[in-house]
């Protein structure tokens, strides 16, 4: 080898791996820069939605699934409208809707497909969890946004940052049900905060006992919660003379009450539903950890595997297994893990009618969100197109998962629509036999 030749080699890989170590470099950079903007979006949508009167309430930075991804949702806002789920997204350039698709224009032009399809399937997550209606929002937060002029998109309201509060405001009152600041406070409770916030304004709209309990009483008057609720302004008020003296033994109360919430939290699921039943002349001997463990005998496995395949067109039709009696899910494909989420549910029993009672769903009904299409079956009911005369034995509810092409038109996701209502329409009427059969032996 020639003089110098080793160390000369050793200087030109040492170069290479300094080569690939800015690249890397750069690439986190750029990706640090693309969560840095969106950080400054989500600050100046906050800041819009702070402009809300009293009566609105704003969560930001939520999780959706706490405890099990990290996937987050931006801001939830709950008004006399309903509920809100807004997604910020400061792109840069300017933003176009083309052939039923929304469009991002920098030096080209990028589909956005993917993210109306995100959060309409958020929304529709949480709609199920909480059985009331939440409406999906983009707010555009980039320098370029002010120009959009605010419209749906597949099933997505797609509005400039700066018209958010206006359109918020414009929205019909929803019908009668749960107040805001219980309803707010519930938000809160089912999805946690993402990252922890100690400022002064930080999110401590806490769901207690007091409140589930209360709910169905006349609420005596209190203060505005402190979160993100927004306020017009008005005359200063006297603030309330406080004790400063300290009480004994605040701090082992305060921690005998945490306790006694926790206990509430893993007990009363199954406490509640006993007492209830006891109060609807259900037989004294049923008590807390008695019911039979979920098995074939649950009612919503009467829709089987293969009038499944059959009847979405589907190779496979995989039960996913819940703890529930009255919950049945099936996944369409194999799954990747076992939280993927399910491609058809089934629910049934007391749940079921606290979502009836919510929605004021009285009849029959088909109800479509992006990505997703539902039937909903109060009891001795019937669904339009049906054809063999069948009646829900009992209520239920089954929804089914559907996806849209890439980049698909207006046109073309109003067929995929139509044709999955179809779908949950047969899958409803199939159930409801096999419930009337189940019934009847």
């Amino acid at each position: 080898m020639a003089a110098g030749g080793s160390a000369q080699s050793r200087a030109e890989k040492l170069r290479a791996e300094a080569a690939q170590a800015r690249a890397r470099a750069d690439a986190l950079e750029a990706e640090a820069g693309a969560w840095a903007a969106g950080a400054d979006g989500e600050r100046r949508v906050a800041g819009v939605l702070g402009l809300l009167p009293v009566g609105w309430h704003v969560h930001h930075d939520r999780l959706l699934r706490p405890g099990r991804t990290l996937t987050n949702l931006d801001h939830v806002v709950i008004g006399p409208s309903g509920v809100y789920l807004v997604d910020t997204k400061n792109w840069a350039g300017g933003t176009s809707v083309h052939d039923g698709n929304l469009w991002q224009h920098t030096s080209s032009s990028s589909p956005k497909g993917r993210e109306l399809d995100n959060v309409a399937r958020f929304a529709g997550e949480m709609e199920k969890t909480l059985g009331l209606p939440v409406v999906p929002v983009i707010a555009l937060a980039g320098g370029r946004s002010a120009s959009f002029p605010r419209q749906r998109v597949r099933g997505v309201e797609i509005i400039p940052a700066d018209d958010l509060v206006s359109w918020l405001l414009d929205q019909p009152p929803a019908p009668d049900g749960q107040g805001v600041e219980l309803l707010s406070r519930r938000v809160a409770h089912t999805y946690p905060p993402a990252s922890a916030d100690t400022s002064p304004g930080a999110d401590r709209d806490v769901l207690t006992v007091v409140d589930v309990l209360g709910a169905e009483r006349t609420p005596p008057a209190r203060t505005a919660s402190p979160v993100a609720t927004s306020s017009s302004p008005g005359p200063p008020r006297r603030p309330a003379r406080r004790r400063t003296g300290r009480r004994r033994g605040s701090v082992v109360s305060g921690l005998i009450a945490v306790a006694a919430l926790w206990a509430f939290s893993q007990i009363g699921p199954h406490v509640i539903p006993a007492l209830l039943d006891a109060r609807k002349g259900a037989s004294p001997s049923a008590s807390v950890g008695t019911a039979p463990p979920p098995g074939p005998s649950k009612p919503c496995l009467s829709l089987a595997g293969p009038t499944i395949r059959k009847l979405t067109g589907a190779k496979a039709a995989i039960e996913k297994p819940t703890a529930s009696d009255d919950v049945c899910t099936w996944w369409l494909s194999k799954p990747r893990s076992s939280s993927d989420s399910a491609d058809i549910t089934v629910e049934m029993g007391r749940m079921v009618e606290v979502r009836f009672a919510a929605s004021g769903t009285a009849g029959p009904r088909t109800d479509q969100q992006p990505g997703e299409v539902s039937a909903w079956l109060p009891q001795n009911t019937t669904l339009p197109g049906w054809k063999t005369g069948a009646r829900a034995p009992q209520p239920f509810i089954i929804w089914l998962r559907f996806s849209y092409p890439d980049g698909a038109s207006d046109d073309k996701a109003r067929s995929v629509e139509a044709e999955a209502e179809k779908r949950v329409t047969r899958l409803a009427e199939e159930l409801a036999k096999a419930l009337a059969a189940r019934r009847s032996t």
